[in-house]
């Protein structure tokens, strides 16, 4: 009598909770976790973790130099470590050589499984690649990034992905970047990251690609300002005359501000330019776009005009400021 009470309970248990679970609405969506994109630095330098973040639906594909495990399903004496030698081959017990070279996994693995069924080896082979090393698969990042160095390609990805593996700029990088590819310094790519459009801006990086990002542009300010130094350009922004003169804390009392001048130092032959700081003030004269070199000297009581010699000085001065990093408009 006790034993058919215990089970009515049980079954009474178990009725409820399948009317509970009915009640459960089925509305929950699985969420993909996307990696991010920042590698540590592991054995040698190289990122312990690849770029596994898809961004086209290429795969990756096998070259000179990766490193395979070949297993067959309950064939233990069919399974061995080969290396893709520099003609794009392996060397396989039975099979002999296999030509992979810019073959994808699956790819070789469906050639190893028809080679053992041609062969008579097996029937139904159950073979499994797995890519130990993809010696081929390696990009270079370096200049203006956080953590420059190699980082392992075994997808496609865009310039994007690598900056943002390599940790994104430094607050010195500008807008310039230069991809060489296979060591080719003639077979090069530069690019404006400012460009919208992906195919120029953001152009896809192949394996063995080395990627420069640049210095940006640095702004001189010198003369009778109270903080004479270099200013570097954000990559995101123009910087005008007045703005730069804002970054070294404006004029003295001792400068003139109808005498302020404006040298190209980056043209063959750099002249002065004339500014009236009045007439910028008083908005009865536009302000000045600058460029990358460019050089303010603000006159003061000691150096109202400005000849050949003093130019080459102002060139030599520029050289040895100091630089600052510094964000306007933002």
């Amino acid at each position: 009598m006790h034993r058919s009470r215990t089970f009515l309970y049980l079954l009474i248990l178990i009725f409820k909770c399948m009317s509970l679970l009915a009640q459960i609405p089925q509305t929950s969506r699985v969420t993909e976790v996307v990696p991010q994109l920042t590698s540590p630095a592991g054995v040698n330098g190289l990122p312990e973790a690849s770029l596994v973040t898809t961004v086209t639906g290429a795969r990756a594909t096998l070259g000179p130099g990766d490193l395979l495990q070949v297993d067959v399903f309950d064939t233990p004496e069919l399974s061995q470590r080969v290396r893709v030698d520099g003609d794009g081959k392996i060397h396989l017990a039975l099979i002999g050589d296999l030509l992979v070279n810019g073959s994808s996994p699956e790819m070789v693995r469906e050639q190893i499984s028809e080679k053992l069924v041609a062969g008579n080896f097996l029937k139904e082979p159950q073979v499994t690649i797995f890519i130990v090393e993809y010696s081929g698969q390696i990009v270079y990042v370096a200049g203006e990034v956080s953590r420059p160095g190699a980082y392992s390609l075994l997808r496609s990805h865009r310039l994007s992905d690598l900056i943002s593996a390599a940790g994104g700029l430094t607050a010195r990088a500008g807008n310039s970047v230069t991809i060489v590819r296979n060591g080719d310094a003639k077979n090069s790519l530069h690019i404006d990251l400012s460009d919208k459009d992906d195919t120029v801006g953001n152009p896809e990086i192949r394996p063995g690609d080395s990627i420069t990002v640049g210095l940006t542009g640095i702004v001189y300010v010198l003369g009778g300002v109270a903080r004479p130094g270099g200013f570097l350009i954000d990559r995101r922004s123009p910087l005008t005359f007045m703005e730069a003169l804002a970054l070294a804390e404006g004029p003295t009392q001792s400068a003139s501000l109808t005498n302020a001048t404006l040298i190209h130092s980056t043209e063959p032959q750099p002249q002065p330019i004339p500014v009236n700081l009045k007439m910028i003030l008083k908005s009865q004269s536009p302000d000045i776009q600058l460029q990358a070199g460019d050089i303010i000297w603000v006159a003061d009581s000691q150096t109202r005009n400005l000849g050949r010699l003093a130019i080459q000085t102002i060139l030599a001065t520029a050289s040895g400021v100091a630089v600052y990093a510094a964000y306007y408009g933002h």
